[in-house]
């Protein structure tokens, strides 16, 4: 068919996206990417939103941190800054897990491998990365009945296996804190950069600002507060967003309208060649996908990535010290189920948000590219092409609230790792309380600035987003089943957590290496980043670091039984306000079984129950999808009420106390507490002066009968 005879635009709903080319051939042209290297907010907005919410949340974090310190008798401590008193509720733990897992990668790569793969896409980023947050909830547990006291995992390997084991899992841990931190600022000075121009080596170095700041200040509990309302906004955002796809928009608005759209663009009729649209943009059937389209769970691609998703998420939770933090700082009858409703409600926001923005990017007919879907370009584009500027500031805070958020938690995990396992450890074993709090600060100040290198560094390499996401697996997935034997059974020994983790990690990058040279004759950032390389490196990490492990253990077994683990000392002992029962072994060995059931449940039903039950469908009818979109829109709306309104019921006591001491006069308060002690003091001495008033009478009783007796005595 001749390029003139060609219909322009294909689709009168992309017409935006399509001109006829001016040289007399008639060709229809599509444009050559969505952002054209053009801005949609100028400079003035992105400075303001990084430093303007940075500053803000500085100053009313720690002004919160403050208020509860005085109203609500907080003692700030080290202990308190670094496990925010080991009394955290059940709905603020499920309010940090879902804020400090909701990386830059959550919004932005969910919706690239919609995008990428349809359907598909959004529900293995979201399953393949909650079912370690609701397993989490068993080690969780561990932690309580095991090493009650400890501050850091790698406390706990010390314990348990020697110095040569804490130092090997120290460089694991430190190395996922990394890598979880150049995705925050990867992801987020790549989005500022597109949608406001701001540069993105200083937004690499601005956005951790704030969150240095109050970290600096509140430590643990501040990260806890501003987790919460990073989390209401996050999820407010997100409502808006899924509701707008699939109700209020006039360019989509109802699931019929998606679902027709997506027939249409993976139609196999579509003309793609050049100009007609580019190299690296979504046009015409999906390959791997069944029939080519993007309503369907039969993908290959999809399934691909599901499994590189699972292992490289086990290691960013197992791995990284900051859920192992979030665990210590939970009341031992609110860590499991903390964890479990943080799973759940989570896994809302990459599969709720992905099947509104990635599969409305597609639906809209985007000519978004490659390069720009790696660096996380497609959630802003869908919410520019739907909402204009307000679309963009509305993705912009969010996830400007997601990057710090999750950032806070990391700058803790770094910090509680440097503070109790190198200098408490091996400088300083005598620390003091004040001393550890100086190294702690410290510690977030540099690291805090380091994060903005690290960034700079990875731009410069050309290093993306996706590309991390990927590569993670291969680089830490070797200790998470060390780690987890290491609570979980008695049998694993040093030796083998030592092999198991550093082989399994050298054998995964060989692997990795080895098949992308033979799968595609180089080795560089664009082939290592593909799916067979990736697949193949994430699955030899895993499973060499465990079955080493399970072999060795097997051969030599250390049959321990958990008593160095539970000699753990705290630095500063302070009076507890948890009562003795929380800890007692039958009751969490009872929440242990909860977990268990409701946690390997939930993850056989997200990770194999649902998408088996979805292959006979094969590819999506309408009622299918319109149920799949509702199932979305549901997920989202009750996660975020539940999230944003469980903290707040079960805080109701501590706020009305705060409250009330804010709002009554502070002099008043003074008087009544001095014409208290007053009272009470006198109340103290009633018995005494009875007893003297009693004495006296007798005394008086007694003279006045002897004067009597004087008296009647004849002369």
């Amino acid at each position: 068919m001749a390029s003139s005879s060609l219909k322009c635009p294909p689709f009168d709903f992309s017409g935006k996206y399509y001109h006829v080319s001016g040289d007399g051939s008639g060709s229809c042209v599509r444009q050559s990417s969505f952002f054209e290297g053009k801005t949609v907010l100028n400079q003035g907005v992105g400075y303001s939103v990084i430093l303007g919410f940075g500053a803000f949340f500085a100053v009313f974090t720690s002004f919160l941190v403050w208020v509860e310190k005085r109203y609500a008798g907080s003692r700030h401590s080290s202990e308190w800054f670094n496990t925010a008193g080991r009394n955290v509720k059940t709905g603020l733990i499920a309010s940090v897990i879902v804020s400090q897992w909701t990386w830059a990668a959550t919004i932005l790569q969910s919706s690239n491998v919609a995008w990428q793969y349809g359907v598909s896409g959004p529900f293995w980023y979201a399953s393949g990365a909650t079912i370690q947050v609701l397993l989490f909830g068993i080690m969780a547990i561990e932690i309580k009945r095991k090493a009650p006291h400890a501050h850091t995992v790698c406390e706990i390997v010390k314990a348990r296996w020697g110095t040569a084991a804490h130092i090997v899992f120290l460089a694991f841990c430190f190395m996922t804190n990394i890598i979880v931190t150049a995705m925050l600022l990867l992801g987020g000075s790549a989005v500022v950069n597109a949608l406001t121009g701001v540069n993105i080596y200083a937004a690499s170095f601005l956005i951790p600002l704030g969150v240095i700041v109050y970290t600096l200040a509140g430590g643990l509990k501040a990260t806890f507060l501003a987790s919460y309302i990073h989390s209401v906004i996050v999820h407010v955002v997100l409502v808006i967003f899924v509701y707008l796809v699939y109700t209020a928009s006039s360019e989509l608005g109802s699931p019929s309208i998606v679902y027709n759209r997506l027939l249409e663009v993976a139609s196999k009729s579509r003309i793609c060649q050049e100009p007609t649209t580019h190299d690296g943009q979504s046009c015409g059937p999906v390959s791997g996908n069944y029939k080519g389209s993007y309503l369907t769970m039969l993908s290959s691609g999809g399934l691909v990535f599901g499994i590189i998703n699972i292992v490289g998420n086990f290691g960013t939770v197992f791995v990284d010290n900051g859920y192992w933090v979030s665990a210590i700082a939970a009341r031992p009858s609110s860590t499991h189920k903390g964890y479990l409703l943080g799973g759940l409600v989570w896994f809302a926001v990459p599969f709720s948000l992905a099947t509104s923005l990635g599969l409305g990017a597609l639906a809209l007919d985007l000519p978004i590219t490659e390069s720009e879907a790696s660096h996380g370009l497609v959630p802003p584009a869908t919410a520019i092409a739907l909402m204009g500027k307000g679309g963009s500031v509305l993705l912009l805070t969010m996830l400007f609230m997601a990057v710090t958020s999750a950032g806070s938690s990391e700058l803790i995990a770094v910090s509680s790792l440097c503070t109790y396992d190198i200098y408490r450890t091996y400088i300083n074993p005598d620390a003091s309380g004040k001393q550890i709090l100086k190294v702690s600060r410290c510690v977030i100040f540099a690291f805090g600035c380091l994060m903005g290198l690290l960034a700079v560094i990875l731009n410069k390499a050309g290093v993306s987003l996706g590309w991390m996401y990927l590569a993670m697996g291969v680089i830490i997935g070797s200790a998470v089943l060390p780690i987890a034997f290491m609570l979980l059974w008695r049998k694993a020994n040093s030796i083998g957590a030592i092999l198991g983790a550093t082989i399994g990690c050298v054998l995964g990058i060989i692997s990795w290496f080895s098949v992308t040279k033979i799968e595609y004759g180089r080795v560089n950032l664009d082939t290592t980043g593909r799916n067979a390389p990736m697949l193949v490196g994430n699955l030899v990490s895993i499973l060499t670091g465990g079955a080493i492990h399970a072999v060795c253990s097997f051969l030599w077994p250390q049959n321990y039984d958990w008593g160095t683990t539970k000699q753990i000392t705290v630095v500063e002992k302070e009076k507890s306000e948890l009562p003795a029962e929380e800890f007692r072994e039958e009751k969490l060995i009872k929440a242990k079984l909860w977990i268990v059931k409701w946690g390997v449940g939930f993850t056989i039903v997200i990770a194999i129950l649902w998408p088996l039950l979805t292959l006979p469908a094969g590819e999506f009818n309408i009622g299918y999808f319109t149920f799949w979109a509702v199932i979305a829109v549901a997920w989202g709306t009750i996660g975020s009420l539940v999230i944003i309104a469980l903290p707040l019921i079960e805080s109701w006591g501590t706020i009305k106390s705060v409250f009330l001491g804010m709002f009554t006069n502070d002099r008043l308060i003074e008087k009544v507490e001095e014409l208290n002690m007053k009272l009470h003091t006198i109340m103290l001495a009633i018995p005494e002066a009875e007893r003297i008033y009693l004495l006296e009478k007798e005394k008086a009783k007694k003279k006045e009968a002897s004067e009597y007796q004087a008296l009647s005595v004849p002369a």
